[in-house]
């Protein structure tokens, strides 16, 4: 085919490629139609410039072709440098969306983790003595007393050292992300360790809270608890859910071996055990300088608390409803 007949038949394709390529460098959002044909027509030009190059067609129009090929390359497969940048877009894209396609196993969680806690909530509630039963002898006392020591200082307009903050705030890092791994290395015991640390920590905690509820303390309790609980409970769920998901591609492989299955499944367990990591850092932050703040008044502390949980669960069900541009075309 001669060069004039080959630019005459193909001139539109290219043209209406570059136009899209012009949309994705300028970060402009494409429908999902076009970006799933991206790829596609990246193959079709480069098979363009294949043949330009074989028949020796004119300079020009192969540094032109070329050109369109190169910036493609670069929308497709670059790689994000910054950390930062990777940070932002499983926050604002990964994380949220990893939560709302992996419905099965987010449900499962939160029955598992919600479950066992409001069910013994009601029961210490009722019988404040089952907090010893499960948790050993004194338990109720030594909780009460932690939290009566902190009604005083609310009542003094007091609060706790500073420097002690920074103790329990690392003290709160260690055991919240103790919990992450602990549902991450369950889920490879075929989900099993991931729903021991569900209904273990909804037990404990639920019978905890129980018994504040009818305890002296208990408006400082749940003062102390109501903001990073939003985070911690949310990050426990999360970190569940990651060991469910890992749990359930070895039980049910399907058509893969059990590693294969393992290694698909994972990026999306990955995600979920990440974010778990995210959120049970975040509750570490709140518990160990916003928690302890007795110098506030509850209304207010209940007042934030409120629009956390409203805030987590409104992240995790709304963000990330439009795909990042980008990354939807590298994934093709």
């Amino acid at each position: 085919m001669r060069q004039h007949a080959f630019e005459a038949l193909h001139q539109e394709f290219w043209q209406q490629f570059e136009q899209q390529l012009a949309k994705l460098e300028l970060k402009r959002q494409l429908s999902a139609e076009t970006i799933a044909e991206f790829g596609p027509h990246y193959r079709t030009l480069c098979h363009h410039l294949a043949l330009a190059n074989s028949r020796n067609y004119s300079a020009g129009l192969c540094r032109s072709l070329q050109n369109l090929v190169d910036r493609a390359h670069r929308q497709i497969y670059q790689r994000k440098n910054s950390i930062r940048k990777q940070f932002s877009q499983f926050v604002k894209y990964t994380l949220p969306q990893t939560f709302r396609q992996e419905k099965a196993v987010v449900l499962w969680s939160h029955l598992l983790f919600y479950g066992p806690l409001f069910l013994c909530l009601l029961l210490t509630w009722l019988h404040p003595d089952f907090l010893d039963d499960i948790a050993g002898r004194g338990s109720g006392a030594n909780v009460g007393d932690a939290y009566s020591d902190m009604a005083e200082l609310q009542a003094k307009g007091a609060s706790r050292p500073w420097g002690q903050n920074w103790m329990m705030f690392g003290f709160y890092i260690f055991n919240n992300i103790s919990i992450g791994f602990q549902s991450f290395v369950g889920g490879l015991v075929l989900g099993l360790g991931a729903i021991y640390v569900a209904v273990f920590n909804g037990i404990h905690i639920g019978a905890v809270m129980g018994y504040m509820t009818t305890h002296p303390a208990g408006p400082v309790f749940f003062s102390f608890v109501g903001a990073h609980g939003s985070f911690e409970l949310t990050g426990i769920v999360l970190s569940v859910a990651g060991g469910l998901k890992l749990g359930y591609s070895l039980i049910h492989p399907g058509a893969y071996s059990r590693r294969d299955a393992l290694r698909i499944q994972g990026k999306q367990a990955s995600a979920l055990i990440c974010g778990a990591f995210l959120f049970l850092f975040i509750a570490a932050i709140i518990e160990g300088f916003w928690s302890p703040l007795t110098v506030l008044p509850l209304w207010l502390k209940y007042s934030v608390a409120l629009v956390l949980w409203l805030s987590v669960y409104a992240y995790l069900f709304l963000a990330g409803r439009q795909s990042h541009v980008i990354s939807t075309v590298q994934a093709r």
